[in-house]
């Protein structure tokens, strides 16, 4: 605010003060929106952490709706040195006897042996997989084993190269798949020939010849093999040590031969952290809305949310969930939370009963799941229409906003009008203040004048 210290000087009067004052009674309105701003925006924030909240709560319930996210079954193995299992929500519960009678492995081979320091002429090698397209990798003439087997591994046609130095200073080059099962049996041929005139050659193989020791170096050569395993007596392969298809929503790996007994249960410790979770999504929603809605007798001051029907709803909203039965559950065995140990305080909060959700869930497994999935539903779909845009929650928030956006405008428009006033009043006062003065600096002349008449 603008201000001249010589205001009211020629009147003798304080025109400073009565402009300050009358400035401060033309700011009043402004005041009261200020403070309807603050209350605003205040109920704006908790809305903010509400959401918050509501949205911590939500994925909650989803993880109860979707039987991917619950995870509600488990696998346990009697022997897991031999073999591991996990399972997903589509597993069936059941118990199974398992023998691992093989396990996968890439094929292994190795070429003849060559002298040290051998090189070999210009030409190519052909690499074929399971029989598909061939690889060629060109042989530079003058290359020596280690440089044709860098090569093979430049190429990244499926198999690595490696070359072994024997005792007697001879060279293997060592070929071993990159990965395990019959599909990824490999073969090469070379039309690179040594400076000895022998064909650079890779040994043969057969079934006939697997894991045979070389005499000389100790080599042992093995075809690629997939894993297999008897399932209650039906065998299995797989071209990995693990098995996803054998068993639905069972995932096996397999550690070394031998046999173990796979038992599939409901899990009780995930479906019990899930309820404890939801539980606690709501009750941080419940006090978040209930701290923000009391009264202070004390002190005469209201909390953000006092009075404001749009937050109580939410709780309205949610209770009637509760208290509803899914369609889905009308004709179940489990049709309310409060059956499976969730049940409302005088609080308002919910609280759960351990002991009796793990008895249900022993009890009745498959009536808990769909109880969980039933509810969740509801509760992800009321949350959601709470936070749209036309939802309580949502149009609530839009409406602070826009009441925010026209305070402001109301506000400046009053700044705008009050600047007018106080260049008005000023301007007034000033003129007043100078022709006060003229006035006064006249009677001034006069006095004296007539001072002289009367000598």
């Amino acid at each position: 605010m603008a201000s001249v210290s010589s205001l009211g000087i020629g009147t003798g009067v304080d025109l400073q003060n009565m402009l300050t004052k009358i400035l401060a009674a033309e700011r009043a309105p402004i005041s009261r929106i200020d403070a309807q701003i603050s209350s605003a925006k205040s109920k704006i924030s908790v809305y903010g952490t509400l959401n918050s909240k509501l949205d911590s709560f939500k994925s909650a319930a989803e993880t109860w709706q979707f039987p991917s996210r619950l995870s509600a079954m488990g696998a346990s193995s009697s022997e897991t040195s031999v073999l591991n299992a996990s399972a997903s929500f589509m597993a069936a519960v059941g118990s199974y006897t398992m023998e691992v009678t093989q396990l996968a492995s890439p094929q292994k081979s190795y070429s003849d042996a060559y002298a040290a320091g051998t090189t070999f002429g210009a030409g190519s090698i052909e690499i074929r997989i399971d029989g598909g397209s061939p690889i060629s990798v060109p042989v530079d003439a003058g290359s020596t084993l280690s440089q044709v087997s860098a090569q093979i591994n430049s190429a990244k046609a499926g198999i690595t190269a490696t070359v072994v130095t024997s005792g007697d200073g001879s060279q293997r080059m060592i070929l071993t798949g990159d990965k395990p099962g019959a599909e990824n049996s490999f073969t090469l041929t070379s039309s690179a020939a040594p400076s000895s005139g022998q064909a650079l050659e890779v040994a043969t193989l057969t079934d006939s010849e697997i894991a045979i020791a070389n005499a000389a170096d100790g080599l042992m050569r093995s075809s690629a093999k997939d894993a297999k395993m008897k399932i209650d007596g039906i065998e299995v392969t797989s071209s990995t040590n693990t098995f996803s298809s054998a068993i639905q929503g069972l995932t096996l790996t397999a550690a070394k031969l031998g046999t173990s007994n796979i038992t599939v249960n409901t899990d009780t410790a995930k479906i019990t952290t899930a309820v404890q979770a939801f539980v606690d999504g709501y009750n941080e929603v419940a006090k978040v809305i209930k701290s923000n809605s009391s009264y202070d007798e004390a002190t005469k001051t209201a909390k953000a949310l006092n009075g404001d029907s749009s937050a109580r709803s939410v709780l309205s909203v949610l209770g009637s969930v509760r208290t509803s039965v899914p369609s889905e559950l009308s004709s179940a065995n489990l049709k309310a939370l409060h059956e499976i140990g969730i049940s409302i305080q005088q609080s308002g909060e919910l609280k759960l009963d351990t002991a009796k959700l793990e008895k249900a869930i022993k009890d009745t497994p498959n009536d808990v799941t769909n109880l969980l999935q039933a509810y969740g539903k509801e509760y992800a779909t009321a949350i959601t229409n709470l936070q749209s845009s036309n939802g309580t929650i949502g149009f609530r928030v839009k409406s602070l906003n826009e009441s925010v956006s026209r305070f402001n405008a109301s506000k400046e428009s009053m700044e705008a009008r009050i600047a007018l006033v106080e260049k008005r009043y000023r301007a007034q006062f000033t003129a007043l203040d100078k022709y006060v003065n003229s006035m006064q600096t006249t009677s001034g002349y006069l006095g004296q004048q007539l001072a002289m008449f009367t000598k």
